[in-house]
């Protein structure tokens, strides 16, 4: 055997005897087999074992086990991003002439992958209103297959009464898939509640680093998760081992990091709700919130993400307002180490001919002192107060991605 073949077919080196705390990162495109009885067999485990890199690797399985575990289930299946599992679940449940229902305060993409991508295709879209509860049935009809719940909205915060919705739907005949990146499982379960599917953008909470882009599918129905699975071959969707083993890390962190920065959020939360410069505080912890009781009922802790709506005379202010602060960085995301700030325009159904949409700011809170985030935003809303910004300039803001 020549020199260069040996180098190929080099065997790894014999691993007994270690041990390691991390979980390996196994890369792969081809998996190979002793036969090929088994290779022409192989999609007989597709499901729980390995046909090709991109259906699974060990460290991708981990993570989906990992996963599973929190939310006290038995399927799990990772996908390249939050939208991408989004996406592939309504795409693997909806057809021509079904109908799908979604709360106007769901993530941008959430919105717009249905009105625009599955409409055009043949579904019928129907956006409602997030806080309907069990009025939702007055909306379900024979042609309903999914429903849609993200709670809270993640840019205005109102609580589902998922219950409710679940057993409207259920009634029907109908799926619920939650969206349930907020909370995180540390903070609820959807899956407790009723909901048939679980999505869980796993690199907010979970990667926690900003640094890595996983989103998560998570059943009990070994049915539906085995239609998942299918489709999300069919569209070539799969994560890599190196993406897998961030989240893996993160994980290890994840109930320090979301007490800290749940912790910090609540407390700037009740510090803004006494300022003068802001109308509002969009928290469902905070206990003057319109889904505190819910939030008290469903879920189990509170995570660092929260809005504010300044008060009227400073709303054409708000993009200086962001511009002014020092610490927040400016960005679409949350759940990282570092706070993020965001300036939302809020989703309206119907809006008066000549109306202005309310302008919110979105904060993710980090693992940064409390102390600094507050005085940051403290000199921010003093320079407001004091008039000493600049005018803000008029410009257009793209929402889908927000």
């Amino acid at each position: 055997m020549k020199t260069e073949t040996r180098l190929l077919r080099a065997e790894p080196a014999n691993d007994k005897g270690f041990s390691s705390l991390a979980v390996p990162v196994t890369r792969a495109s081809t998996i190979v087999f002793p036969t090929c009885d088994a290779f022409e067999r192989r999609y007989e485990q597709f499901y729980d074992g390995y046909t090709y890199g991109l259906y699974g690797t060990p460290t991708s399985r981990t993570l989906e086990a990992r996963i599973s575990e929190l939310y006290a289930a038995e399927y799990c299946l990772c996908l390249p991003s939050g939208q991408s599992a989004t996406a592939l679940a309504l795409s693997a449940l909806l057809k021509a002439g079904d109908r799908v229902l979604v709360p106007t305060s769901a993530y941008g993409s959430t919105r717009t992958f249905c009105t625009e991508v599955l409409a055009s295709f043949g579904v019928e879209v129907a956006l409602y209103d997030p806080t309907i509860a069990s009025g939702i049935g007055a909306l379900i009809d024979d042609r309903t297959r999914v429903v849609v719940v993200e709670s809270p909205g993640s840019n205005t915060m109102e609580i589902q009464d998922i219950p409710a919705i679940v057993q409207a739907a259920h009634t029907s005949g109908g799926r619920v898939l939650a969206d349930n990146t907020w909370a995180s499982a540390l903070h609820c379960n959807p899956l407790d509640l009723g909901a048939d599917i679980v999505m869980e953008a796993l690199s907010k909470h979970a990667g926690g680093h900003a640094d890595v882009l996983i989103g998560a599918l998570v059943t009990r129905d070994e049915v539906l998760f085995r239609r998942l699975k299918d489709v999300s071959r069919l569209m070539g969707l799969g994560v890599s081992a190196d993406d897998a083993s961030l989240v893996l890390r993160g994980l290890q962190t994840m109930p320090l990091r979301l007490e800290r920065e749940g912790t910090s959020a609540l407390t700037l939360a009740h510090w803004l709700a006494a300022r003068p410069e802001v109308a509002r505080v969009l928290h469902p912890a905070l206990p003057g919130d319109p889904g505190h009781i819910l939030w008290q009922r469903d879920f189990q802790g509170a995570s660092g993400l929260f809005s504010v709506e300044l008060a009227p005379q400073y709303q054409d202010c708000t993009s200086v307002f962001v511009d002014a602060l020092r610490v927040f960085r400016i960005g679409a995301s949350w759940g990282s180490t570092h706070s993020i700030v965001t300036p939302q325009l809020a989703f309206r159904l119907t809006a008066a001919p000549g109306s202005t949409p309310g302008k919110f700011i979105r904060f993710s809170i980090g693992l940064e002192p409390v102390e600094d985030l507050q005085a940051d935003i403290e000199a921010a809303l003093m320079g407001l107060s004091a008039g000493t910004m600049p005018g803000a300039q008029e410009r257009a803001v793209d929402q889908r991605e927000l």
